[in-house]
């Protein structure tokens, strides 16, 4: 007896959050971080790394298509810090996250120390997407007929509750 593979499964899946970083990506990343590269060389390579992960989803017949999150350092992206009312911080004391959150304490139980958060300093307005120009390359990057197809993870606002400066 062969095992037949399900091509409509009867469930609904999808992926949520951030693929796999491309190696050059990561070390982009870690060398703008020191300062030994720039800008312009790092939105050179996520291009390539969204077409590159956009293809692969494509010819996979993946359902919804993501750019990988690939343009985010955390997958909150620049949401937060986009926000009138937050400020990002670097090297956050670790007495400001809620160790009663799965996710929080699993961080610090494997000595993860974050390297930034943001903190709310005020009253909370919109004041634009930063999101844009993300959203404008992903769904230039695929057939017109599949850009109904595309999504770009958005932190849910709740998810800032898991941290608290008095």
């Amino acid at each position: 007896m062969t095992a037949k593979a399900f091509r409509s499964p009867p469930f609904r899946a999808e992926h949520l959050g951030s693929l796999l970083r491309p190696d050059d990506l990561l070390q982009v990343r870690e060398d703008v971080d020191k300062g030994q590269a720039g800008e312009k060389q790092l939105r050179s390579i996520e291009d390539g790394a969204v077409r590159d992960i956009v293809d692969v989803q494509l010819k996979l017949g993946f359902h919804p298509i993501s750019d990988g999150e690939y343009r985010r350092h955390m997958f909150w992206g620049t949401f937060f810090p986009g926000l009138e009312g937050f400020e990002e911080i670097k090297n956050p004391d670790v007495d400001i996250f809620r160790m009663y959150m799965p996710d929080i304490a699993a961080f610090l139980e494997t000595g993860h120390k974050p390297g930034e958060s943001v903190i709310c300093t005020g009253k909370i307005k919109h004041s634009g997407s930063t999101y844009i120009d993300q959203w404008n390359y992903l769904k230039n990057a695929v057939p017109k007929e599949r850009v109904h197809e595309c999504k770009l993870t958005l932190a849910a606002p709740e998810w800032y509750h898991m941290r608290r400066v008095t």
